[in-house]
């Protein structure tokens, strides 16, 4: 056995055995590993995690390794591992098996005790981009005519039944169970047992419930946290009642998953095919190249225009690649920028002409600064007064055009309803390429 498989091995024993903490996402990709060197040891090692254990590794695993688990772990010991998690984390793990093989999904979850399945049947009605895919409906709550030693006594309840579940506010409610407000439990120990939740909210001082409704956007529950510092929130239905709960973690895994598809989207690739065999990540990415090509010979046609111009002075087809790469640099950072910016719900298009405006004027700064920089060079390498100029003008237009396209372009998708993280970059270099050629050749043609 490899040294390194070995240790691996070791680290998952320890881990597991709770001589370390356990790493979900560090035990996963462990594994991964040793299933491409040993499908048996693979095996061996799954089995010997815990239910709790199990549940959080599957989740973590790449696609291969999850659908190569399937087919050998029963489903009763799936069934018991997502018992073992939080609802949200049950129900992401029910919905990854339906992917693969519904029938396999529907025994596991078949199963799953009532109360569990009812809470999983619950929130896969949401969709991922929806509060209650992030939702878990384990929590505590009281009343207000609740003693402190009641409280204590369900969180000493609440831990044993759901031991991995963290414990951060008590949430209060009315006889109907609409949220009336929330306290840190931290703030229950300065209360003796016989002291009223009425008394403790009076005596810390009453404000309104913050709280969400399951099929706000996602991207508002990120906005809420990042506003507020929470690192919990209370999820109400539309008459108030108190439903769930989204804590920190999910808001990591949310804004992690957000700029993940953000990053794949705007190389033209997907998580999923990322991730699976080598054929599918190959014809994914080909795609995407071949969209490419059909934009890099649009630009070509436009160079070709010219040809007796860049005949004439060669020196142009050295200097087309500085303006092809400075506007594609600038519309670059615009269209990130902006792309996020719609994915947390920062832009309305009520103030697109304000976005565009700092977008633009961020542009035309930096462009001041690299267009004197560039026809300078240029001027001391020919020694061409006109040809600087020229590039100086041509370098500032196109990353005016840049900055300008790069915002307004994921705006227009979005507003179309298509995703601007899988479109913009095609029509930003598309856009960038064409113009800032035909600028700086146009120029070129008109002034030489």
């Amino acid at each position: 056995m490899r040294t390194k498989i070995k240790k691996h091995i070791e680290k998952i024993h320890q881990q597991t055995e709770n001589i370390e903490p356990f790493n979900p996402s560090n035990v996963a990709k462990r594994l991964a590993e040793i299933r491409e060197y040993d499908l048996g040891l693979f095996f061996s090692s799954l089995s010997k995690l815990k239910d709790q254990h199990l549940g959080e590794v599957l989740l973590e695993l790449p696609s291969e390794a999850f659908i190569c688990a399937l087919g050998r772990v029963p489903p009763h010991k799936i069934a018991a591992a997502a018992e073992s998690i939080e609802s949200d984390e049950a129900t992401d793990l029910i919905q990854l098996i339906k992917n693969i093989n519904e029938g396999l999904s529907d025994k596991v979850l078949s199963l799953i005790e009532w109360e569990d399945r009812s809470d999983i049947v619950e929130l896969s009605k949401y969709n991922d981009d929806q509060a209650g895919a992030y939702m878990e409906h384990e929590f505590l709550s009281a009343q207000m005519s609740d003693t402190v030693a009641t409280v204590k006594e369900s969180v000493r309840r609440f831990r044993r039944e759901e031991s991995a579940t963290p414990i951060i506010k008590l949430f209060i409610i009315d006889k109907e169970g609409k949220l009336l407000g929330s306290v840190h439990f931290s703030d229950l120990f300065l209360f003796d047992n016989d002291v009223t939740i009425e008394e403790v909210i009076a005596s810390l001082g009453y404000r309104p419930p913050l709280s969400i409704r399951p099929v706000s956007p996602v991207n508002e529950v990120v906005q809420l946290f990042e506003e507020y510092d929470l690192n919990i929130i209370a999820v109400v239905d539309s008459s108030g009642k108190l439903i769930g709960r989204i804590v920190y973690d999910d808001i990591y895994d949310m804004i992690r998953h957000i700029e993940m598809d953000q990053a794949y989207a705007l190389a033209g690739v997907r998580e999923e095919s990322e991730e699976g065999n080598l054929r599918s990540a190959a014809k994914q990415r080909l795609i995407w190249l071949l969209v490419n090509l059909g934009t890099v010979l649009i630009a070509s046609f436009v160079i070709s225009l010219f040809d007796e111009t860049i005949a004439s002075y060669v020196v142009l087809a050295a200097l087309l690649p500085v303006v092809a790469a400075l506007g594609g640099n600038a519309g670059m950072q615009a269209l990130t920028v902006t792309i996020r910016k719609l994915a947390l719900g920062e832009i309305e298009y009520a103030n697109t002409a304000k976005t565009l405006k700092r977008e633009v004027g961020i542009v035309m700064i930096n462009g001041v600064a690299v267009a004197a920089v560039a026809s300078s060079v240029v001027y001391v390498w020919f020694g061409d007064p006109m040809l600087s100029a020229i590039m100086a003008m041509a370098i500032l237009s196109t990353l005016v055009i840049a900055g300008a396209a790069g915002t307004l372009i994921p705006l227009g998708l979005n507003k179309l309803g298509i995703d601007p993280a899988v479109a913009s970059s095609v029509f930003l270099t598309t856009t960038t390429d064409i113009l800032g050629f035909f600028i700086f050749l146009f120029m070129a043609d008109t002034f030489l």
